[in-house]
């Protein structure tokens, strides 16, 4: 076995093992008093959140070795709703707004997507947002948007300069979530990722979608 199919097999078995052991914990939650609740969710909050950054290295890790991720027609409201679950456990005083349309309809790897949505939101949590507003557009292609009332992108990022400007975890949340953008492509043109601030406070991020 080569090593980087070694390396794979590790993380995908690392994987797995997080999710029975979140699965554990969510059962023992549910058997114990709630007056030991507070004692528990802070470790079940961080293997959940070992569990999404194991995802994330999985994907990153096959997306490096050029694997294939089929594109099928998904539905937007669900794939964001799923990583609404998905991170509310980990950051329970946010608050979503899921305003995408029951019928609105694309073409993409929804694994995929669901992991970039996953990324932003830690990453608009991690920037102090409470709330995010989740939109989406499918008259050409696919535009997914994130908003938060966060403080917003530094202008080191915006322009360029820096992937992140954060001081914890890995600082490679935007580059994965272009990563995922850029392996969508319809012929020549290939997904993308654009940030702006809100006039009003806070962040906006989009994935266009081909």
């Amino acid at each position: 076995m080569k090593f980087e199919q070694l390396v794979g097999a590790v993380i995908h078995d690392l994987k797995n093992q997080l999710q029975a052991l979140l699965d554990y914990e969510q059962e023992a939650i549910a058997r114990i008093p709630k007056r030991y609740h507070n004692h528990l969710l802070p470790i079940l909050q961080r293997t959940n959140r070992l569990k999404n950054d194991t995802m994330q290295m999985v994907s990153l890790f096959r997306l490096e070795q050029r694997d294939h991720f089929p594109m099928d027609d998904a539905w937007p409201r669900d794939t964001v709703s799923d990583a609404i679950e998905a991170t509310s456990l980990q950051f329970p005083t946010l608050s979503f707004s899921n305003d995408i349309d029951d019928d609105c309809q694309a073409f993409y790897n929804e694994t995929l997507l669901h992991l970039a949505l996953v990324t932003l939101i830690s990453n608009s949590a991690q920037a102090g947002a409470t709330q995010i507003r989740l939109s989406a557009d499918d008259s050409e292609g696919l535009t997914l948007c994130l908003e938060d009332n966060g403080h917003g992108f530094d202008e080191a990022v915006l322009s360029g300069d820096k992937d992140t400007t954060k001081t914890e975890g890995t600082g490679l949340g935007l580059y994965f979530v272009q990563l995922i953008a850029e392996h969508h492509k319809l012929g020549e043109e290939h997904g993308r990722v654009t940030l702006t601030n809100r006039k009003e406070g806070g962040a906006k991020v989009c994935i266009h979608l081909p």
